[in-house]
């Protein structure tokens, strides 16, 4: 028993022994085996590539260095960037602040279109009168001024005070006289008075120049007969002054006269009778007839023409 026992003992150690080495030697084809199917080893790397593994402990401080100038650049970048920023929104502020100007002052002339479309409105509705209109208007008025001053009368240089505050008494006593001239029914005047305010010099005496008398008679053709008598008298005399009569007319048709004063004159030194008829008509009598000029412009060349 005991030798079986320690027999088996023995063939059980060797067993495991053998087994043992039978596993490792499995194991060992194996790895081989595993061996030979790994792929190629990568060729070693460069001096280049292998310098910075020999100089790694310079790599930090110049890795430091490169980001601090990265930084100052980053800095500077940002702060130019402000400041073009900055630029902006002053100039955007003014540009907005521009704009509000512009749109207040599209608000004001689109009111004023609008009043003016409205005053156009109104004036097509109801169309003034045209400057050729009011013209033709304003020599009506001027036609009607006149014809109402036909029976009036201006005496120049008599003395004042000569009337004894009665220009109509005197009047009506000294023209019969003065003029030669008989009025049937009697000299009726309307009214009289002298013309503005009394003249004074700067002195504080009274001007020798006297003023104009006015007159309006009751009857024209008592104003007719009058000064068609000064015009045969020509130089009338009383108390030492010559009078002098003219027709009343208004500023108008004065100016208009007065365009006439060189062809007038012209006339006399010619001696060729002529007439300045109403309203404002030189009739100039010649061998051939009367020719009417109403422009002085067109009378001159006439006259000089005449011999």
């Amino acid at each position: 028993m005991p030798n079986t026992t320690r027999g088996a003992s023995k063939t059980t150690t060797t067993t495991g022994i053998g087994g043992s080495k039978s596993t490792e030697d499995a194991s060992m084809r194996q790895a081989k085996a595993n061996a030979n199917q790994r792929p190629p080893s990568s060729p070693p790397r460069s001096g280049m590539e292998e310098a910075p593994a020999a100089d790694s402990p310079s790599v930090p401080g110049e890795v430091a260095r490169e980001l601090a100038k990265l930084y100052a650049l980053i800095l500077e970048k940002s702060d130019s960037h402000d400041k073009k920023l900055e630029e902006i929104r002053i100039t955007t502020c003014a540009t907005e602040s521009k704009l509000v100007d512009i749109a207040s002052r599209i608000s004001n002339v689109e009111g004023r279109l609008g009043f003016l479309e409205d005053a156009q409105e109104r004036l097509e509705a109801n169309p003034p009168a045209t400057s050729k209109e009011v013209e033709v208007l304003r020599e009506k008025l001027d036609d009607v001024e006149n014809r109402e001053r036909r029976c009036n009368l201006r005496f120049v240089g008599f003395p004042e005070s000569c009337e004894n505050n009665d220009a109509v008494a005197f009047l009506e006593g000294i023209i019969p006289t003065l003029f030669d001239i008989d009025f049937a029914k009697g000299l009726e005047i309307d009214r009289a008075h002298r013309l503005g305010a009394i003249p004074r010099r700067q002195d504080g005496d009274q001007s020798t120049r006297p003023r104009a008398i006015i007159a309006r008679f009751l009857r024209f053709q008592d104003c007719e007969r009058i000064a068609e008598a000064a015009r045969k008298k020509g130089n009338v005399i009383w108390g030492g002054r010559r009078i002098m009569v003219f027709p009343d007319y208004s500023r108008m048709l004065n100016e208009k006269w007065a365009k006439f004063k060189d062809c007038k004159k012209l006339l006399h030194n010619k001696n060729i009778r002529f007439a300045l008829n109403y309203p404002a008509v030189l009739v100039v009598k010649t061998a051939q007839g009367p020719m009417r000029f109403e422009d002085h412009k067109r009378a001159m060349p006439f006259i000089h023409s005449l011999n």
